[in-house]
């Protein structure tokens, strides 16, 4: 654990509040002291919902430091089931819970009993007189009742039960399926409570994506194995193919508008979307996630734990290639061709040459996976041609100006990835460096983007990213909002394809990343940060509302000079005074305007906006590596040949 006032990933206990605040009728109970309880007003202010389940935090304060937690979650968690009703009560640790060593395995437990022991309230009728009694008549246990107390107990004693024909059961009679008289199942002590499970998530060890990834696989796994005890699972495929959508969840970048790029690109393919979770998910409905023919998993960091334990649970085979560019959204459509070429010849094969497992047909004939690929090449081809322009902007004059141009990408393993791949394959873009934060996926991330970059930087510090970028100096970056606030610093464009992000990047619009409708605006953002230095410099050259030489008197932006913390500002900080101690001079160094001489300043200004910085950097770089004390125009021009040369 670490202080810091960036975070690319947050606490565990953040990831399993998004997952669970995704589901609907689902309540989340941290336990965490006051200030902890921020994530209501974050995704109601940033994904602009007011329709959510909202989180409830079991504050830790001074009185329960000194008596102990335990009652005091227990009694939330019953107050949210008699508010709520909910369909799954899960107990979310913290670092708080983890510091206090508490027993939360003892909570749930002791929330399950205090849920479960509720006084079963007979049924009434019509006339307000027990079920089975007529008016005047009492219970045999509720006193005398009576001249006919004894003919009406052997009455009921030799009188077979009433049935009720539409619940099934004895009237009066609660068996542990039946409805209670509140419209809740019974369950062996009573009606039927929520689930209430514990979070298993090790906050020490895992960070908030590992903790989503890992809390819905948990979920998943819980209500398959109570439909499995109950009897109540179905597997039966459905009969035209069909997919779960495993991983949109609150809070994610572009998720919502991803999901509506992949219902539109699953209905042209004819699948049926058979559930997509957690996003919107409940979770009585998890016991169908096998009658689907595949998985779906868009993004690596939140679903892949489920579709890995469905595929070993009920061998369900899973597509996990993100449709993220031109390339990879056809090599993803082409998997789930596959896929489903294969599970029709499973159902069309003769029962005794089906897998004894259950397993799909592995060998279709080749007439049927030829129909099944032609059809989805051809509609590859026509959506690349007609609804993605991406296409035809590779090949236009404007992205011919990219090629060559250098770019850093920085980002989550899913995004990062990908960008890497389109700058590089589809634009003719050089990545300098690609890299992501997510570390526990480092080896997937080499492998995919080996051959597309530079350098690879695997780090979750923010301030080694942000070294890298002033060292390299690239004519774009492709990040998370973190850096985009480098790229302000250093005057380097950015344009944001990750989380970490602010409220700018929740947009009311349409705008996804998948698919090929993804791809459009892919190649807007890609062409739109390149292109807004040139922005700058025309604002100069017309007379724009920025100030010509606004960076050049006193403040060196671009190198961090003025941020003593950083790398850059360090290195030329020990330079300034190498260079003291070797010519004697008085070299200032509050500002590196002290550098430049009235002349060199003049000629500075003369050079373009978008450039302007990167000369200024390079100039004074030359400089302190000779010992010039004092930059004229004549050094500007050695420094030019020299950097030439």
């Amino acid at each position: 654990m670490k202080l810091a006032y960036w975070m690319y990933a947050g606490p565990a206990h953040i990831g399993v509040l998004r997952v669970t605040s995704s589901f609907k009728n689902v309540h989340a109970i941290m336990h965490a002291p006051l200030g902890d309880d921020y994530f209501n007003v974050m995704r109601s202010m940033l994904e602009r919902e007011r329709d959510f389940t909202p989180v409830t935090a079991s504050i830790v304060d001074r009185h329960v430091l000194a008596r102990g937690s335990q009652e005091k979650v227990v009694e939330n968690i019953t107050r949210k089931n008699k508010e709520e009703s909910p369909d799954l009560i899960l107990l979310t640790p913290t670092c708080t819970s983890s510091i206090l060593q508490e027993d939360l395995h003892n909570f749930v437990e002791r929330s399950t009993l205090s849920l479960t022991k509720t006084e079963i309230k007979p049924q009434v009728s019509e006339t307000n007189a027990p079920i089975g009694l007529t008016i005047g008549e009492r219970r045999p246990r509720g006193g005398p009742l009576g001249p006919n107390n004894k003919n009406f107990v052997e009455n009921r004693l030799n009188t077979p039960l009433a049935i009720n024909k539409e619940k099934g059961s004895p009237l009066g009679i609660y068996s542990m399926q039946s409805p209670s008289p509140e419209g809740g199942p019974l369950g062996p002590e009573g009606p039927k409570g929520p689930d209430v499970i514990l979070a298993d998530v090790n906050h020490y060890r895992v960070n908030e994506l590992q903790a989503a990834d890992r809390t819905l696989e948990q979920i998943v796994r819980y209500y398959i194995s109570q439909a499995k005890k109950q009897n109540n699972l179905t597997i039966t495929k459905t009969d035209k193919p069909s997919v779960n959508i495993i991983g949109i969840f609150t809070l994610g970048f572009h998720n919502q508008h991803d999901c509506r790029e992949l219902k539109r690109l699953f209905n042209d393919l004819g699948i049926k979307i058979n559930e997509i979770i957690p996003e919107g998910g409940n979770v009585n409905n998890l016991k169908n996630l096998p009658k689907a023919w595949f998985n779906f998993v868009p993004y690596r960091e939140i679903g892949l734990m489920t579709a890995m334990y469905l595929k070993t649970e009920f061998n369900m085979p899973y597509v996990s290639t993100t449709p993220m560019g031109l390339v990879d959204t056809a090599l993803c459509i082409r998997e789930i061709a596959k896929i489903i070429s294969n599970q029709l010849s499973f159902q069309e094969a003769p029962k005794g040459q089906r897998s004894p497992e259950g397993g799909a047909y592995i060998a279709p004939t080749p007439s049927e996976q030829y129909k099944v690929e032609t059809l989805f090449n051809k509609y590859i081809d026509q959506q690349t041609r007609f609804v993605s322009q991406a296409a035809w902007f590779s090949r236009s004059i404007d992205c011919q100006n990219l090629t060559g141009k250098k770019a850093v990408v920085f980002g989550d393993a899913t995004h990062a990835a990908a960008m890497t791949k389109i700058l590089a394959r589809e634009m003719g873009i050089r990545v300098s460096c690609a890299g992501t934060y997510c570390k526990h996926d480092a080896d997937w991330f080499r492998e995919q983007v080996t051959g597309f970059c530079d350098q690879i930087l695997i780090t979750d510090d923010h301030t080694l990213v942000g070294d890298t970028i002033a060292k390299l100096e690239p004519a774009a970056i492709f990040g998370t909002q973190m850096e985009r606030h480098v790229g302000k610093r250093l005057d380097i464009p950015c344009g944001v394809i990750s989380a970490p992000v602010h409220i700018q990047n929740f947009p009311l619009g349409y705008r996804p990343f998948l698919g090929y409708e993804g791809t459009n605006q892919i190649a807007d953002l890609v062409y739109n940060s390149f292109n807004l230095g040139m922005e700058d410099h025309l604002l100069q050259i017309f007379g724009g509302h920025d100030s010509v030489g606004h960076d050049l008197q006193g403040t060196a932006l671009s190198t961090g000079l003025k941020a003593e913390s950083s790398g850059p500002a360090r290195a030329y900080k020990e330079g300034l005074k190498g260079l003291k101690a070797q010519t004697g001079s008085h070299l200032q160094e509050a500002s590196t305007s002290d550098l430049w001489s009235p002349e060199g300043l003049n000629e500075l200004n003369k050079v373009p906006g978008f450039v302007r910085g990167k000369v200024k950097r390079n100039t004074e770089k030359y400089a302190l590596q000779h010992n010039i004390p004092v930059i004229t125009v004549e050094v500007m021009y050695a420094a030019k040949e020299a950097l030439s040369s």
